[in-house]
């Protein structure tokens, strides 16, 4: 029985309902929820009874107000924990007090974009250190002045005074203390393919603080490729790298740095084909750690990044080196490889191969793709535009916080061949597919995120200038040409950032 007072209805016994002629019955029903409504907290009991079916069910339901229609084919018996019935969802309740605190998860990926107002002043992030010129020499043998205390890299093992240097690497990572000697001295990076201490990435960077006047620099000598570019404070003390002036390949030596006085300054050391024993300071001098800045920039490319015997200094001579300084990037990976493309493996491996031990794996915050060039002889353009897209997929879902830009096909000449111009089109609708910008050097045409153009800077090389910015080989720039490359490729890249 029950009991609606304030519409003075009283309402009881079963409600019958007949099935039609297609099986089916309708029936209206006050909600076991209703409001003003006498008892409260009960359920309908449905008893089945249909001729023909051995065992009829009887159950218990619920209709809430919020439902206007049950359909009885939604409800069928359950055993939550023992009562018979389905009951059909209500309004949702009111919301809860709010539980502990879960433990704290991975940090999420950084999502810091370039912004143009962001980037350094363009006439000083690539000029020279204004102040006394540091005099440099080098000496075969690792035996230090009188005194002086060795600030060993890690993991090279600690011997007598050494105390462990508080080094800052940028430009690779995976470094790693060669085994026997007097390699167990020295430590080099693995984070390009092979990814072996003997055959690793050659172009690397370390930084520190000290207030010595006097620094003395332990290598191993490999051969006239190995170099160095000193920096003091942020701006380099030479325009390109100048050589560690070593004379006994495989042998220790030290490059005694006397920057006239003693202050605190920040150096940096680029380097390339220098295993890296640590400095010797003074007792009195202070190391101390320096963070870098403004992102890992990494570069997968070919010998147009990592350089040729037409530029000074290999892949520290680069474009990559002075773009990354134009864009405010102190941590920058140069991870070219000559010879190799998207498809073409040259005596490595080619981009594809690659990108997850060298590019994904360590996360870089911006990427720049630059080949194609050893792509164009020999390769079918849909073979290319699928290991194009291959990579470009492997990026995306291996880094999707990562800004990355690709640049297309370089053309050495004034008159690219029809081979350059169909490769950097290929690139250039696989990066529009995958959802990247980029940036021609045939045209010099810039496309954004969703492949419309933006602007054209016009062709990078041309017959006029050609001469000067590539070398006697046609194909390799020269460090004047390099110079020029990081303008026009950063320019390019600022047509694609937020102001």
């Amino acid at each position: 029985m029950l009991t609606f007072g304030a519409a003075d209805v009283i309402l009881g016994g079963p409600v019958i309902a007949q099935l039609d002629p297609q099986g089916r019955i309708s029936v209206t029903l006050p909600a076991t929820d209703a409001a003003g409504m006498t008892p409260t907290g009960w359920s309908y009991v449905v008893t089945e009874q249909l001729a023909g079916v051995g065992t009829n069910r009887s159950y218990n339901i619920l209709i809430p107000a919020a439902k206007d229609d049950v359909d009885l084919a939604d409800i069928a018996p359950t055993d939550p924990t023992k009562p018979n019935y389905l009951a059909v969802p209500g309004p949702t309740g009111p919301k809860g007090s709010t539980g502990p605190q879960g433990i704290q998860g991975p940090p999420g990926p950084s999502n810091t974009r370039w912004r143009r107002r962001d980037l350094p002043d363009l006439l000083t992030a690539d000029s020279l250190y204004a102040g006394p010129a540091p005099v440099i020499t080098t000496t075969l043998g690792t035996t230090p002045a009188a005194g002086y205390v060795r600030h060993v890299p890690a993991p090279v093992a600690l011997a007598g005074g050494e105390v462990r240097g508080a080094f800052t690497f940028a430009g690779a990572g995976g470094f790693l203390a060669g085994t026997g000697t007097p390699d167990n001295q020295y430590v080099l990076p693995t984070s390009r393919y092979p990814n072996l201490y003997t055959s690793g990435q050659a172009v690397w960077c370390v930084e520190f603080g000290t207030d010595s006047r006097y620094i003395q620099v332990r290598y191993k000598h490999i051969s006239t490729a190995s170099q160095f570019r000193l920096s003091i404070d942020g701006r380099k003390a030479s325009d390109v790298t100048q050589p560690a002036g070593g004379t006994n390949a495989g042998s220790g030596h030290l490059i005694t740095i006397d920057l006239g006085s003693a202050a605190p300054r920040t150096i940096r050391l680029d380097c390339t084909t220098m295993p890296f024993g640590g400095v010797y300071l003074p007792p009195s001098a202070g190391l101390w750690r320096v963070p870098l800045q403004g992102g890992r920039l990494a570069v997968l490319g070919d010998s147009i990044s990592d350089g040729s015997a037409h530029n000074t200094g290999g892949g520290q001579g680069t474009w990559v080196a002075r773009a990354a300084r134009l864009l405010g990037s102190t941590d920058v990976w140069e991870s070219g490889r000559g010879g190799t493309g998207y498809v073409n493996p040259g005596t490595f491996a080619n981009f594809g191969t690659r990108a997850p031990a060298d590019i994904v794996a360590w996360a870089p915050d911006r990427l720049i793709v630059f080949g194609g060039y050893n792509d164009v002889a020999g390769n079918d353009q849909a073979v290319i535009k699928a290991a194009a897209t291959a990579l470009y997929g492997q990026i995306t879902s291996g880094l999707p916080a990562c800004e990355t830009y690709v640049l297309g096909c370089w053309a050495p000449t004034g008159t690219p061949a029809p081979s350059i111009v169909a490769t950097d089109e290929t690139l250039r609708s696989a990066a529009a597919l995958a959802g990247l910008p980029f940036v021609s050097p045939v045209t010099g045409t810039i496309y954004a995120a969703n492949g419309q153009a933006v602007a054209t800077h016009g062709p990078w090389i041309t017959t006029g200038n050609a001469p000067i910015y590539v070398g006697t080989d046609l194909v390799h720039p020269t460090d004047a040409g390099h110079f020029y490359l990081s303008r026009r490729i950063v320019n390019s890249l600022r047509e694609l950032l937020p102001a």
